[in-house]
């Protein structure tokens, strides 16, 4: 992932000779060019194209439509990659247990076939959130499985269920998102991915590793980073004379250097945000809006007084005071960003986003048009748009096109938190396009019956899979297997 980067190719200059002629016939009259993220329609055939990696057909395909699960906030993400890469799919279940992911994904033209609001005891069946109706799960081995349910996320036990699902389904590829902390070591010196690769090596006759992902490397102005174990069923891997997972990292380090990232205001400006929905009553300031606790108070003098910020300095309220109480809930968020702007200001930066949903001490913040990691509970400020960023916005920063998508009958908080908890989509296109380029599947839906391990039964507990994960990381303590992986 530390490629430098390449020398532009011809496509790019041309890309940028016609654009400072369009800026040239504008007389110079345009002081500045939206620029738009970078389009992935392009990136499968991409791959191979600067002969940087040495496979003949960077992707091939079956003409039939790949079948697609998700799991635990794969249901939105992904499936919109796979559009965006012009791959052909059909979603056969998705699992969401986010009642707004629910609600989005039942609410549009061409829902998964299936969607289901748990992952534990599914087994069974479970209710069918678009027949209305109990209903099994799907026998069908799929060709990709996604799931975005780490070991570190609230609930552990989604993620032994995606193991689970793993074993008793051999899907032929598997991508599943941990959080970037996976990477780091323990007050012990273990990595956790070390424990985590060694569980999934069980699963099967897979081919596995892991891979570090930064959305701000493929387009996106948002420092997300994200770790993402890739497993490949040993049948349908491409076999080189390079390591099988291999061609993954060059792809992914050549798909790195197809365009910058933009700034987030650049981007955002391709969205109408007339059309958005904005809090009524535009003549408040920042008296009319909820007190701050006293605990709260003491926090932001302590850290005024740490900072060596005058107490009585108020020049951010004389200066957005209208803006502020229009758009913020509480006087300690409009405080949050009137400390971070003077402690800017102290500095001679110039300051352009901050959250005002985390303490005073703890606040997110960018000096560069990149946002800092978006999650379900962020609420950030901008400090050029003089505003509250919304739910399409932050869907934007995410990767996604917000007009494709039927969002009418969602909150604006709703989508807040849709977003959040959403995968990037620049992020999983990415490792999509890298970890397609080294499998090829079936020309049918159903090929070969997968082969297992003498002796695996076709069904596991969840406990079991509790008791062997626990045994692995007692077992590898003090081991350093993928010592490479540090992040």
């Amino acid at each position: 992932m530390n490629a430098k980067r390449s020398a532009p190719t011809a496509a790019a200059d041309a890309t940028a000779a016609s654009a400072a002629d369009a800026d040239a016939s504008d007389g110079g009259c345009s002081s500045k060019r939206l620029r738009r993220a970078p389009e992935k329609a392009h990136w499968l055939t991409r791959l191979g194209a600067l002969g940087r990696i040495d496979w003949e057909k960077s992707v091939v395909l079956p003409d039939r439509e790949l079948i697609i699960a998700t799991d635990c906030g794969g249901g939105i993400g992904p499936p919109s990659a796979l559009v965006e890469l012009g791959v052909k799919c059909r979603h056969i279940f998705a699992c969401e247990s986010d009642p707004s992911s629910q609600q989005l994904l039942s609410s549009q033209a061409e829902p998964p076939e299936r969607l289901f609001g748990s992952m534990i005891g599914r087994d069974r069946g479970c209710f069918c959130l678009v027949s209305g109706r109990w209903m099994p799960m799907p026998h069908e081995q799929p060709d990709i499985y996604i799931s975005n349910a780490g070991v570190h996320g609230p609930n552990p036990d989604r993620f032994l269920a995606a193991v689970k699902y793993i074993m008793e389904h051999q899907p032929r590829l598997v991508i599943l998102e941990d959080l970037v902390v996976a990477g780091r070591e323990d007050q012990n010196g273990n990595l956790p991915a070390d424990s985590i690769l060694a569980l999934l090596s069980q699963a099967g006759d897979y081919e596995v590793d892991t891979f570090h992902v930064t959305a701000s490397h493929f387009g996106l102005p948002q420092r997300r980073q994200r770790l993402y174990y890739v497993m490949i069923s040993s049948q349908h891997l491409q076999r080189g004379d390079k390591e099988p997972l291999e061609k993954i990292s060059e792809a992914l380090a050549q798909l790195r250097t197809v365009e910058p990232s933009v700034d987030a205001e650049d981007l955002l400006e391709s969205l109408n945000f007339e059309s958005q929905p904005s809090p009524k009553g535009s003549d408040k300031n920042v008296a009319s809006l909820l007190g701050m606790s006293a605990d709260a108070s003491y926090l932001h003098r302590r850290l005024r007084h740490e900072l060596r910020l005058p107490l009585d300095d108020m020049t951010y309220f004389q200066l957005a005071g209208a803006h502020l109480g229009r758009w913020l809930r509480t006087y300690r968020e409009a405080d949050v960003c009137q400390i971070h702007w003077l402690r800017a200001k102290s500095n001679k930066k110039e300051i352009r986003f901050v959250s005002v949903s985390q303490d005073a001490h703890r606040a997110a913040m960018s000096f560069t048009g990149e946002v800092p990691n978006l999650t379900p509970t962020t609420r950030l400020w901008s400090y050029r748009l003089q505003r509250v960023l919304g739910g399409r916005e932050m869907l934007m920063l995410q990767g996604f096109k917000p007009d494709r998508w039927n969002l009418q009958n969602l909150s604006e908080a709703s989508l807040t938190r849709v977003a959040g908890a959403a995968m990037t989509v620049h992020m999983i296109a990415a490792v999509l396009a890298s970890a397609l380029s080294c499998c090829h599947f079936p020309d049918a839906e159903h090929g070969p019956a997968p082969k297992r391990r003498p002796g695996r039964s076709r069904s596991i507990s969840l406990a079991e899979l509790r008791s062997r994960y626990l045994a692995i990381r007692q077992r590898l303590s003090g081991l350093r297997r993928f010592s490479p992986l540090g992040v």
